[in-house]
């Protein structure tokens, strides 16, 4: 675990990814740099994804949401808590149940089935990248930001901007988050690297308030003070997904 952590500080030269899901990529390859000391679990990964490769892998839950064959997936991306109110479990489908239900798929003793481990690995990375994106973990009364219009760049509402918008706009990329996770201190990796989905939601929702604290229209100023903010959680994402990864492939 220690190579894990000291390997998430190293920056690395990298090709520029083209937009799309920019945001769940960065997770993606993060989590392989930080594992790429490890060349067992890297290829114990590989071989379940097969020719899908860990950027492949965060995007396809997005991919997919066209085909109706899986629609059962759309609630799983997310998860709604009142303003003000406290997470309470239920046995709804929603994103803080399901990445429970997949992580312990991959911890279960015993054989493997491919085809299992392949589709928990898919909704693992796409879903550790989404519950880090404070809408993820919103309010059903406006959809997590999709019913606010904010006029911001090529996105129209508030969900969007977060999505992409301020990624596009503040040009966010893999070098800016491997910066950031050097200035974290070992006991400060070590903290992130717990598995608790229902801390990784609640951290995010404790952004709630900066995220709604536009006036009718996202400005310069609010997309500068959001970078560091999203920055921050895709590298907890990255460190979160990398740990998933270590702890499942481990020998």
């Amino acid at each position: 675990m220690k190579k894990l952590l000291l390997i998430c500080a190293f920056l690395v030269s990298l090709q520029v990814f083209p937009w799309g899901a920019k945001g769940h990529k960065i997770v993606a390859e993060f989590a392989l740099k930080a594992l790429s000391a490890n060349k067992q679990i890297v290829d114990s990964v590989q071989y379940f994804l097969g020719k899908m490769t860990f950027q492949e892998a965060s995007v396809w839950m997005d991919e997919v949401r066209s085909d109706a064959a899986y629609d059962y997936l759309k609630p799983k991306h997310y998860v709604n808590v009142e303003r003000d109110a406290t997470y309470v479990k239920t046995k709804d489908d929603n994103i803080v149940n399901e990445l429970e239900m997949v992580i312990s798929i991959l911890n279960a003793k015993g054989p493997r089935d491919k085809d299992k481990i392949a589709m928990a690995l898919r909704e693992l990375f796409h879903l550790v990248g989404d519950i880090h994106q404070p809408l993820h973990c919103g309010y059903a009364e406006d959809k997590g930001g999709n019913e606010i219009s904010v006029g911001y760049g090529d996105s129209d509402n508030l969900h969007a901007s977060w999505d992409t918008g301020i990624i596009k706009e503040e040009n966010i990329g893999l070098n800016d988050c491997l910066k950031l996770s050097n200035t974290l201190t070992a006991a400060e990796q070590k903290e992130i690297q717990k598995i608790d989905v229902v801390k990784w939601m609640n951290e995010s929702r404790e952004l709630l308030p900066f995220v709604y604290s536009f006036d009718k229209k996202i400005t310069t100023s609010y997309a500068a003070k959001a970078k560091p903010i999203i920055e921050k959680q895709l590298v907890r994402a990255g460190i979160r997904l990398a740990a998933v990864l270590f702890r499942t492939f481990k020998r």
